[in-house]
């Protein structure tokens, strides 16, 4: 799955590349950095299971790319892994997720990975390239989540499954600042911040602060 959003993006990028011939209108950017991801699950009330134990931090990482139509604003495209949560659970404990119960049968850690691609809008200043020069900017859109992984832990897998990996369209949005460093190449730092509903929004959400290389052409 992986794959196959990395290579809708290069190819939206691409096709953007090949319809605009202006300088510097183009833009790509790698960030890697500390994601945060919502469990969404906890030990059930009146259960006494006190050994569940949960990490929702991270390393992740974000490809985006696309074409800035006017001098502040264009059009932003991106894909994103935000690394994995953890629960930590021992025999015996019951796990509550969306209200449903289920029992541990075997001890061990149950993974979550969060990734997905979008489309947006993006807005911000353009100092042209000046040395040192800094470029402030804000994006916003929608994208394709997937919380992906499995487990063999529980007493019912096939329910835990359907509750706990999803997948769905929600919103995104981030701030960034870009540094110029040589040319057309730029330290970025971002705040970045994932959505992971199915309404669209920032319900759920997962986040991720970031440095990187941003580059134009």
């Amino acid at each position: 799955m992986v794959n196959i959003y990395t290579k809708i993006l290069i190819t939206i990028i691409l096709f953007f590349i090949s319809f605009n011939l202006k300088a510097n209108s183009n833009y790509f950017k790698f960030n890697y950095g500390i994601s945060s991801n919502n469990v969404e699950a906890s030990a059930a009330s009146g259960t006494g299971s006190g050994a569940i134990t949960t990490d929702e931090d991270d390393a992740g990482y974000m490809l985006s790319g696309g074409y800035m139509i006017g001098d502040n604003w264009g059009v932003d495209l991106m894909y994103y892994d935000m690394g994995d949560s953890k629960i930590t659970v021992t025999k015996d404990d019951i796990l509550q997720v969306d209200n449903a119960n289920f029992s541990v049968e075997t001890a061990g850690d149950i993974t979550r990975n969060v990734t997905g691609f979008g489309i947006g809008f993006i807005t911000g200043s353009n100092n042209e390239n000046k040395l040192l020069s800094l470029d402030y900017y804000l994006k916003v859109g929608i994208h394709s989540w997937d919380e992906g992984g499995s487990t063999t832990l529980m007493d019912d897998d096939t329910g835990f499954k359907s509750k706990y990996y999803n997948e769905g369209i929600g919103a995104y949005g981030g701030i960034g600042i870009s540094m110029n460093l040589y040319e057309s190449t730029s330290l970025d730092l971002a705040y970045d911040i994932i959505g992971v509903s199915t309404n669209v929004d920032f319900d759920n959400n997962s986040s991720l602060l970031s440095a990187g290389l941003r580059f134009k052409f």
